[in-house]
């Protein structure tokens, strides 16, 4: 076998081209965001002309828009990261080929609770008012299944959950804060006392432990 150094410039030209990267693709195609800073990973392979994948080649990472996207990465993995709202493309180049993937970043910019005040009534059997919550981005367009997490101020008033629920615990009012991806809004909350006497906690006066005394005392005869 005649070395490489052996060989005549033209047959070196072609071999080096056998191994040129001629496509490259990215996986995923595109990412989307909510939140600033989340982040996710994307992957790129690359062929020959010929169709045969170039696992040494590596990639220049770039993204088209910092405040949008940011990129880092080394060979053929790269990691983005969400900056702010907007779209870009960040870009996998490998000498004068290359491929993009599209970012596309939607933060939550207005909470909408509804209805705007709550009024609970308090039965023997707790059960939550659920609030219908609309989320908006900065462009003010709707975000669609983007949960929402309550809670009360005053929490002896009521509580809330994960779930964009309100529920209620003793009569009063207060307000109750909805947030989703950091944004928040607020409405007032009435809690009506509605539980029958059987259902009210007992109003202990005194000492606890007499009346436990007392309740085990033997009778008079």
């Amino acid at each position: 076998m005649r070395p490489l150094d052996a060989l005549p410039a033209t047959a070196l030209l072609l071999l080096a081209s056998c191994d040129r990267v001629s496509r490259v693709e990215l996986e995923p195609a595109s990412l989307a965001f909510h939140a600033r800073g989340q982040a996710a990973p994307l992957r790129a392979a690359m062929w020959t002309s010929g169709e045969r994948p170039v696992p040494a080649a590596g990639c220049q990472w770039s993204t088209g828009d910092e405040r949008v996207a940011s990129v880092a990465g080394a060979q053929r993995t790269a990691t983005v990261t969400a900056v702010g709202p907007g779209t870009t493309a960040v870009r996998c180049t490998v000498g004068s080929t290359g491929a993009s993937a599209k970012v596309t970043v939607r933060l939550a910019s207005r909470v909408e609770p509804s209805p705007p005040r709550l009024e609970i009534r308090l039965g023997d059997e707790p059960a939550p008012s659920r609030l219908d919550v609309a989320v908006l981005d900065t462009e003010g367009r709707p975000l669609l299944d983007r949960p929402a997490s309550t809670r009360c101020e005053d929490e002896r008033v009521c509580r809330g959950d994960d779930r964009g629920q309100v529920w209620p615990v003793g009569p009063g009012e207060t307000r109750a804060v909805v947030e989703v991806d950091g944004v928040s809004a607020s409405i007032p909350v009435r809690v009506i006392e509605a539980r029958s006497a059987e259902g009210r906690p007992r109003h202990v006066t005194g000492n606890p432990m007499l009346d436990v005394e007392k309740a085990f005392a033997p009778p008079k005869r």
